[in-house]
């Protein structure tokens, strides 16, 4: 093997007793995309944040090129050439995409102010090698999840270019999208490294770690994607990716070092391997594919919504959500599918009250008119929803698992007007263990544990109040294969015992294995509908784009 670009030496990492590395070493190859696959709780994050200078106490050494290195700050990281895409979005909501995407690495003009112009050229320029049709001046905060992770995708990717260029070279020029603007862009992308004798740093290597970038993003955006690491692989950068889909880590991986709670358990070459292999050292036992048995007949209508539209104003297009109608049965699974801007996460903020505009048409619960203005009235009234955005909509990070699991149901665990803690302390304790949430104890705090362990506390919150129907928004983002499974067993028990769910998601393989029915959005219409029998990849695909062109898609 050649000598490696990154050496990691006896890595140990500690948090409040629990330890969340073991003495892990390996070695990353330059020019190579490593993948590291572990279960939620295995140590991958933390060890990408050592390597990144997000942590900077730990026990052990990380070389760089050969080099001894421990950085104090992601700063300091960027400075000898590596740069992090975070699983949770690192973003300051209050700033516009091209603001966040050079935030800290400001632009300035001869006269030292800020170049918002040039900052907004060079944005809009690397948002559309993401074929992101994002504006460079919408704030953060009015993004969805989706389109925040392509911010986030954006900003990695600036430091990374401009690796490449001089200070004197415009980065107008972003990563190629396409044959034609490699071609444009070739003089560029291929410079070499300017000498030292120039008067600049020394040159550095590439790093880019990306940890779970695709969490968020549609199939056709994963493509898009994969077209952009192809481009950066061309150029030499070397990545460390980590993801919890086998089909992302085989399509694009080289060798795959797998952990397993906290330990390096093997590392092998892509080729030489397979995905049941790969999931079997991940988990320490062998994870068959989910198969779900036919679940019984559909019970009483519990949900109805007719002519559901929602306004966008502003917007050329009038509505996020324009003319839906559907119902859900009790004991049914309904999927929601559709590409990014669809209308899903709109869909299921109506129904629980926390659209931002009133929305128009009628939603029916149990047979009865509601129109909730307040999420809640629609959790008093039975609905439940669990969110997309974990960090920003779902989790108190000041509060411990036990108190981010009950919070929703205090008044249940009163005693004589004050919340009887034995109680609630055993209530956690009960649906952590149900759900099997890997934590300290219900006492730990909530951000101690792994983002697959955060969201089964989310959803074991919206269990505790017995909901009529739980909407859960891509309730799988983040979480591991064998995480995953689980919540596919748990969303099936709960339709057998008569829950209506109604579940979005980005992955359709997920789709076509929990759900009784699929609906299709399309630009905030339903273009489809297809029972478990006559669904497909396909068909839904057909569906999703069926008011939008090829390039959007």
């Amino acid at each position: 093997m050649p000598d490696p670009l990154i050496s990691i030496r006896q890595i140990t990492k500690r948090f409040a007793g629990v330890t969340a590395l073991d003495e892990v070493s390996l070695d990353i190859v330059r020019g190579e995309l490593h993948a590291i696959v572990g279960e939620n709780g295995a140590g991958k994050s933390t060890l990408m944040k050592i390597v990144a200078g997000v942590l900077g106490d730990y026990e052990g050494e990380l070389l760089i090129g050969g080099q001894a290195r421990r950085f104090s700050s992601p700063r300091d990281a960027e400075a000898a050439g590596v740069s992090i895409i975070h699983q949770e979005l690192n973003l300051v909501g209050t700033l516009s995409a091209a603001a966040n995407i050079f935030l800290g690495r400001e632009r300035r003009t001869r006269l030292g102010l800020l170049d918002e112009r040039g900052m907004q050229q060079a944005a809009a320029a690397l948002l559309r090698q993401l074929e992101c049709p994002i504006r460079p001046d919408a704030l953060v905060s009015t993004l969805r999840v989706g389109d925040q992770q392509l911010v986030e995708i954006a900003k990695a990717l600036s430091i990374a270019e401009g690796r490449f260029k001089t200070p004197n070279e415009s980065t107008s020029g972003a990563i190629a999208s396409s044959p034609g603007s490699a071609r444009a862009n070739s003089a560029l992308l291929d410079k070499p490294a300017v000498a030292p004798s120039a008067g600049l740093e020394t040159p550095h290597d590439n790093i880019l770690i990306m940890d779970e970038p695709t969490s968020a993003l549609t199939e056709a955006e994963v493509a898009r994607l994969d077209r952009v690491i192809a481009e950066l692989r061309r150029r030499g950068v070397t990545i460390l990716y980590i993801s919890h889909k086998m089909n992302e880590v085989f399509r694009l991986a080289d060798r795959i070092t797998v952990l397993r709670d906290g330990r390096l358990v093997k590392t092998v070459d892509r080729a030489a391997t397979s995905p049941r292999e790969v999931t079997h050292l991940m988990v320490g036992r062998e994870i068959e594919a989910t198969h779900l048995a036919a679940r019984l007949a559909r019970g009483e209508v519990v949900l109805e919504v007719e002519h559901l539209s929602l306004p966008w104003p502003g917007h050329a297009r009038r509505w996020r959500l324009d003319d839906v109608s559907f119902t859900l049965a009790r004991g049914e699974v309904l999927g929601i599918a559709g590409l990014m801007g669809a209308g899903r996460t709109e869909l299921l903020e109506c129904l629980f009250g926390a659209a931002a505009q009133p929305h128009q048409g009628t939603i029916r619960l149990n047979g009865q008119v509601v129109r909730f203005a307040h999420p809640d009235e629609a959790r008093r009234a039975g609905l439940a929803l669990v969110t997309e955005d974990r960090k920003r909509l779902g989790l108190f990070a000041n509060l411990s698992v036990g108190a981010n699991t009950t919070l929703c149901t205090l008044q249940e665990m009163r005693s004589a007007g004050l919340v009887n803690l034995s109680r609630e302390h055993q209530v956690a304790a009960d649906t952590a263990r149900r759900l099997a949430i890997k934590t300290a104890g219900v006492e730990a705090p909530i951000t101690s544990l792994s983002g697959g362990n955060q969201q089964k506390a989310i959803i074991g919150r919206w269990l505790l109040t017995r909901p009529r129907v739980l909407l859960l928004d891509d309730p799988t983002r983040g979480i591991d294969v064998g995480a995953k499974a689980e919540l596919y067993r748990l969303i099936d028990e709960l339709a057998r015992e008569g829950l209506g769910i109604i579940v979005t998601s980005s992955e359709l393989p997920e789709l076509l294995t929990l759900c009784d029915r699929i609906l299709v959005l399309c630009e905030g219409r339903l273009t489809g509908e297809f029972s478990r029998a006559e669904a497909s990849e396909a068909r839904i695909m057909e569906a999703a784009t069926a008011h939008v062109g090829v390039a959007s898609v």
